[in-house]
């Protein structure tokens, strides 16, 4: 799951690497390890906000949250908000590990967020869906 050279580099943002898919899909790749604050999760909001801005389209996202280690409340909240702002048509949270679908699991049972929003265990199985979905 670490080797995301078939796709366009974008930029390294709030920690995160981001690469386009498509054009209207974001891969997000936080580094291993991650402890994601209400900070890094503000700079990662502005950061895909631009993107989809700049783009003139509703986005998705697909987040390695494998590599996140912890998020609190307010970090939640932010994605959240994120999520309801109209920008997004989906995001796809790709987990490989007991650790990280607690995680993300606890981020969509929580959150309840209005756009779709699944966990799959491959980056590939998560674009083939948010494909499907677009608008």
């Amino acid at each position: 799951m670490n080797d995301f050279s078939q796709y366009q580099y974008i930029a390294t943002e709030a920690q995160a690497d981001y690469y386009a898919v498509d054009p209207d899909i974001l891969l997000i790749v936080p580094p291993g390890g991650m402890v994601d604050t209400p900070q890094l999760a503000r700079a990662s909001a502005d950061f895909q906000s631009a993107y989809a801005r700049r783009l003139e389209r509703k986005c998705a996202t697909v987040v390695i949250m494998s590599n996140v280690l912890s998020q609190d409340a307010e970090t939640r909240r932010v994605y959240r908000e994120l999520a309801e702002n109209g920008q997004f048509f989906g995001a796809a949270l790709v987990v490989d590990n007991a650790l990280s679908r607690a995680l993300a699991g606890f981020f969509i049972g929580l959150s309840k967020p209005r756009i779709p929003m699944k966990l799959f265990d491959s980056v590939e199985k998560s674009i083939e869906w948010l494909r499907t979905i677009r608008p």
